[in-house]
C-alpha cells in the first residue's frame, strides 16, 4: 500500500531509469511468498486475530481517523532523496489534490529531473530526457489505485478481497500481515504494526509466483500533521537499487493550481 503516495510515484520513476545503471548493493530482504505465509503463521491455541477488514479500520484510526483525513484536501510535500550509487541528496516535490490528481518530481545532485502523475484518469511519467509516456498494465492499475487522495482510509476500496494471513515478526516488529491486491495490480503483502496498527512495510510481488517481492517499501517516523499522522520516513529497494526519503515539509489545504499538477509535454 502506499501510506505516500508521492513516494510511490517517486520510487517507480527512479527504479525505472536509473536502477540498470546502479551497483546491485542494495540487499532486499526476503520473506515468504504469499502462500506460505499463512502456514507459518499458524499457531495451536493462539488467541484469535483480526480479520483484514478489522486491521484496515484500526489503521483507518490510528492515523487520525475518516473525519480528520476527509478534512484535508490537498498536499504539497517538499523533502530530500538519496539514491544509492549517486553521490550527494536530491530534492523531492509533490502536488496531490482531491480526489485522485497528483505530480512528483525528483531532482538528483547532478541536476536530473524526473517526474510522474496521476491526471485523474491516466499515470504518465517523464524520464530524464523529457519524454513522457502512458503508464500501462499492471503499473497502470496500481497507480490509480493509489492515486485515491484518501487512499489510507479507503484500504477495502482499494483492495476488495484482503486476507489476513496471520501474525509475523518484520524489521524487528512484530506485524498483522494482509495480502492484498489491486484488481489489475501487482500483489502486496501489507505489514502493520501489532501495537500501533501502523502500517510499516509493503512487500510488492510483480512475478506472483516469486517467493522474493520484486521491491520492499518501508515507512515509519510517523507524525501529527494537522489532526492526522503522516509517515516522514520512507524507502524503497529494489534490485540493485536503494532509495532513500525523508519529509521536511507538508502543507495540507493549499490551493493547488491546475499547472502545478498538469502532464507536461513529451519532448519527442
Amino acid at each position: 500500500m502506499k501510506a505516500v503516495r508521492s513516494l510511490y510515484a517517486a520510487a517507480a520513476i527512479s527504479m525505472m531509469w536509473l536502477g540498470a545503471a546502479l551497483p546491485a548493493t542494495a540487499q532486499q530482504s526476503q520473506p515468504a511468498a504469499p502462500a506460505a505465509a499463512a502456514g507459518q503463521s499458524s499457531q495451536a491455541n493462539a488467541p484469535a486475530l483480526p480479520t483484514a477488514q478489522q486491521v484496515f479500520d484500526h489503521y483507518a484510526e490510528a492515523i487520525g481517523g475518516r473525519e480528520a483525513w476527509e478534512k484535508i484536501t490537498s498536499r504539497v510535500s517538499r523533502g530530500t532523496v538519496r539514491i544509492e550509487g549517486i553521490e550527494g541528496t536530491g530534492s523531492l516535490l509533490s502536488y496531490e489534490r482531491a480526489p485522485n490528481q497528483e505530480l512528483s518530481s525528483i531532482t538528483l545532485s547532478n541536476g536530473a529531473v524526473l517526474r510522474d502523475g496521476f491526471d485523474g484518469k491516466l499515470g504518465w511519467e517523464q524520464d530524464v530526457t523529457g519524454k513522457v509516456k502512458e503508464l500501462a498494465g499492471t503499473r497502470a492499475a496500481d497507480r490509480k489505485a493509489l492515486s485515491d487522495f484518501y487512499s489510507e482510509i479507503h484500504l477495502a476500496k482499494i483492495y476488495p478481497h484482503p486476507k489476513l494471513v496471520g501474525q509475523r515478526t518484520a524489521d524487528g516488529r512484530l506485524a498483522y500481515v494482509v495480502e492484498a491486491n489491486i484488481p489489475g495490480g501487482n500483489p502486496r503483502l501489507l505489514y502493520f504494526d501489532a501495537e500501533s496498527w501502523l502500517l510499516f512495510r509493503t512487500d510488492v510481488f510483480e512475478n506472483p509466483l516469486s517467493p522474493v517481492p520484486t521491491s520492499v517499501e518501508r515507512q515509519d517516523d510517523y507524525r501529527d500533521v494537522d489532526g492526522i499522522k503522516y509517515p516522514y520516513r520512507a524507502s524503497v529497494e529494489g534490485p540493485g537499487v536503494n532509495i532513500q526519503y525523508r519529509f521536511t515539509v507538508l502543507h495540507h489545504n493549499v490551493d493547488v493550481k491546475d499547472d502545478e499538477i498538469a502532464r507536461p509535454a513529451s519532448s519527442n
